[in-house]
């Protein structure tokens, strides 16, 4: 207690040591484990960390000291005290222990000489000296003894105690002076002459005195011996070698000098109890307990009791160091028997229990002890612990349910033990239990507040469960809090971009754009994000906004395919067909092998086309003996926004002669729905209508369905022939029909003409095969309009076939063959056989 004093009396001051500020917190931290926790072991271990850092820190020194004797380990404490003395031979501190420790180990020469240490540096001290005389009073050493007491006299005439000690002193000299006179002699005996033994008895005594004051400890030995041999069964000699031996550190010779002792008195308790702290400086401490507890049996005083209860707390370290469990359970319930209330040992055997494994067991203890001590928090820690504990094995084993009612009892005994709300939370997510670990996070939340572990795992399962909204906001509000945490940010963007997938899918395009908005705060270079931005914006025909993300993608990443295809795709939307085109060759030039990238490029391109060059050939044959025919025109097209016109020169060559004709051309859009077709020509020769005229208008009905309603007037030298057209179209993917028919009235005459078209296309529909089949004579039919009003009169029909093939979307090359029968009257018909050969080019 006297060392506990001095260090909270200096604490403060020793805590301002330049260099020792981290030692003096672990001292602090080991007085608290000492006195508080009784944690020897804990204090121990923080002790010699602080002698690491601050190797000469003398307080530390005398609390690891003490700390040793505490845990059965004196030998070690000795060393440290000693250590002590080494720095400052005067610490009185050192010293007090060491006469303590020396005395409580029956040596007395030892405790004496320290003694007389603390004596030189303090002659004065009433405490030491008494010490002093009591010890010498105890090992019968009289002449010692009397100098004590005379100068405690001397220096404390008129003391109390130190009267007390002196009418006792006195008391027992009169008693031996009676117990030696003579009581029925009338005349006093003649004076005997010396014994020679008592003598050399004296005379080796008196030896021995000087050789301990000289510190010759071999002389001291010797001069024992021989005191034996004059007298076998001298005690202070036992005594004296046994103590001699024991300070060399000779533990075996003063172990057979106490069982020499012994079997002369083997009642005697004073060597009964010197053995039994050889043995336990031998570490033998089974023996030593059975030699305490015959000490204790045959005087059954509480120091007795004491010493044998002390080694039996040596054997449960040893045990419990060794890792025998269950032989050290067995010494504590040895003690309990006797010490059934003692809560150290209760506590222990619980700690020990928790080592072994039995943690239900241990807890079952832990669960008394807190009980019974509410207050003792290391009582309710420990009971926690070994329930966690227990509950881990449940969790490892086959039946992991069974640590539920364990994790709740923690969770009910201590509400803020996160590992059990964690582990219960866990455990009904493991057994697929989603919405009740969510129960467990909010009542976790409510005992431990907002819990960062807590509410991730909410959040985590709130995903699970698809509730993005709610998951995302506790991840976005942990997320402020801890901007760098890059799993955090993973988990956040993660729901985000789930919640926005299903906001996608369902064309909900504001609030996936809200949503993604969030996501690129804390991931502004994820191009995924900076895509899907890009495509809502697009899906609500936000087309700038859309390019906004797309090029913040690019300025990241500008070989990034996707975006750059997501950018083409854009400017297309928005017809800006010429920056579309210079994107898409930027992406053909990342991957040259890819045809569909090309492609692309070109047809993009070809949008930005407004001109249009093209020659095309009629060759036709016939089989009535008319010579070939054939007419060739060259053309020029000019494309704007609504559509094209444009005009031809065609040179035809015919039976009758040759002659050329002039054509003009137009496509013109009107809106989404409707668009224009017309056509005008004139020519001065037969061999070509002398004017020919033509409109019609087209309707898109949806659904890839078109109509057509117009008219055509064609002119020659004496007949005019008006015509009305329809038709009717419809795409099937890559498929398209058009059934074309003509009502055509000549001088009150009406006729009937009809066109089957039918188309497979290939390439984004630029390439295509066809198959024609016709009956009647069209006013559109080039190869036989120039003679009409005789061809419109007969029967005839016909059926063609062609392929047609666009190359870059530039160059167009087309070959159409056709076979026509021409009735002519009088049963007589004649073959007709068209080929066609088309070549345009687009700039």
């Amino acid at each position: 207690m006297f060392l506990i004093a001095c260090l909270s009396a200096t604490l403060s001051t020793t805590a301002q040591r330049k260099g020792l500020v981290s030692s003096d917190i672990l001292l602090k931290r080991a007085l608290e484990e000492t006195n508080q926790h009784h944690d020897y072991e804990k204090a121990k271990a923080l002790c010699l960390k602080a002698l690491s850092q601050s190797p000469d820190y003398t307080d530390v020194m005398l609390l690891l000291g003490r700390l040793y004797v505490l845990t059965g380990e004196p030998q070690a404490g000795r060393v440290q005290w000693q250590l002590v003395l080494r720095k400052d031979p005067k610490n009185m501190d050192a010293l007090q222990y060491l006469i303590n420790l020396e005395y409580s180990q029956h040596r007395s020469s030892e405790a004496i000489c320290y003694i007389d240490e603390a004596l030189s540096a303090d002659p004065r001290n009433k405490d030491l000296l008494m010490k002093k005389y009591g010890i010498l009073q105890e090992n019968n050493l009289k002449s010692e003894q009397e100098k004590v007491l005379a100068q405690l006299s001397r220096l404390y005439p008129n003391d109390t105690k130190v009267k007390g000690l002196k009418e006792e002193y006195l008391a027992q000299q009169r008693k031996e002076e009676v117990r030696n006179t003579p009581q029925q002699e009338e005349k006093p005996a003649p004076k005997p002459k010396p014994d020679p033994k008592i003598v050399e008895k004296e005379r080796l005594t008196n030896a021995w005195l000087a050789a301990r004051k000289r510190g010759d400890k071999e002389q001291q030995i010797a001069l024992s011996r021989r005191i034996l041999e004059l007298e076998p069964g001298n005690r202070d000699a036992l005594n004296a070698l046994i103590n001699t031996y024991y300070s060399m550190q000779r533990y075996e010779d003063a172990l057979q000098w106490c069982n020499t002792a012994l079997l002369r008195y083997p009642t005697d308790v004073d060597f009964l109890l010197k053995k039994t702290g050889i043995l336990q400086d031998l570490h033998l401490y089974d023996a030593a307990a059975a030699t305490a507890q015959q000490a204790w049996q045959l005087k059954p005083d509480q120091r007795n009791r004491q010493i044998y209860e002390d080694i039996q707390r040596q054997r449960i370290n040893v045990f419990s160091q060794a890792g025998q469990q269950d032989s050290a359970i067995v010494i504590i319930n040895i003690l309990l028997q006797q010490l059934p209330e003692d809560t150290a040992l209760l506590f222990r055997k619980s700690a020990l229990l928790e080592a072994g494994g039995h943690y239900t067991e241990a807890a079952t203890l832990s669960r008394q002890l807190m009980t019974q001590y509410p207050a003792v928090n290391r009582y309710q820690q420990a009971f926690t612990d070994q329930l966690m504990a227990a509950a881990r094995e449940e969790l490892k084993g086959t039946s992991p349910a069974k640590a539920q009612p364990l994790l709740e009892e923690v969770v009910h005994t201590d509400p803020r033990n996160l590992d059990a709300w964690v582990s219960l939370i866990n455990l009904e997510h493991r057994n697929g239990a989603t919405q009740e670990a969510i129960r467990y996070c909010d009542r976790a939340l409510s005992a431990l507040g907002n819990n960062v572990i807590i509410l991730r795992k909410k959040s985590a399962l709130l995903q699970e469960t698809g509730n993005y909204p709610a998951a995302y906001a506790i991840s976005g509000q942990l997320l402020q809090q801890q901007p760098v945490d890059t799993t955090l940010r993973r988990m956040y963007t993660d729901q985000l971009m789930s919640h926005g997938k299903i906001l996608r899918d369902s064309s909900a395009w504001d609030s996936a754009i809200v949503v993604y908005d969030k996501a690129l705060q804390y991931n502004p270079s994820d191009t995924l994000i900076l895509q899907n931005l890009a495509n809502a914006h697009l899906a609500l025909k936000q087309y700038d906004s859309s390019l906004i993300y797309t090029n913040k993608g690019l300025q990241l990443y500008p070989q990034d395919k996707s975006l750059l295809m997501k950018k083409a795709n854009t400017l297309e939307t928005l017809k800006r067909y010429k920056e579309a085109a210079a994107t898409a060759a930027s992406l053909q030039q990342l991957d040259p092998s890819d045809k569909s990238l090309r492609n692309y490029r070109d047809w993009l391109q070809s949008k930005n086309y407004r001109n249009q060059l093209g020659i095309i050939h009629l060759q036709s044959i016939f089989d009535n003996g008319s010579r070939p025919g054939s007419i060739t025109s060259l053309q020029y097209l000019r494309f704007h926004n609504r559509g094209s016109i444009g005009g031809r020169i065609n040179y035809a060559d015919r039976a009758a002669g040759n002659g050329i004709q002039l054509e003009a051309e137009t496509y013109y859009t009107h809106n989404k729905s409707n668009y224009s077709y017309g056509l005008v020509s004139w020519s001065n020769a037969d061999v070509f209508p002398r004017f020919r005229a033509g409109y019609s208008l087209f309707h898109n009905f949806g659904k890839d369905w078109e109509g057509e309603l117009g008219a055509r007037y064609l002119r020659d030298d004496s007949v005019s022939t008006w015509s009305g057209v329809w038709s009717i179209a419809k795409y099937w993917n890559n498929y398209w029909v058009n059934l074309r028919g003509y009502v055509i009235n000549e001088q009150d005459k009406w006729f009937q003409a009809y066109t089957l078209t039918n188309r497979y296309y290939m390439n984004r529909q630029k390439d295509f095969v066809a198959l024609i089949l016709s009956t009647g004579t069209a006013p559109d039919d080039r190869s036989r309009n120039y003679q009409f009003s005789r061809s419109v009169n007969f029967f005839s029909g016909g059926i063609g076939a062609g392929y047609q093939k666009t190359i870059h979307y530039r160059t167009t090359l087309g070959l159409f063959g056709n076979w026509t029968n021409q009735h002519i009257g009088n049963g007589k018909s004649y073959n007709q056989y068209d080929i066609y050969l088309t070549l345009l080019h687009n700039f």
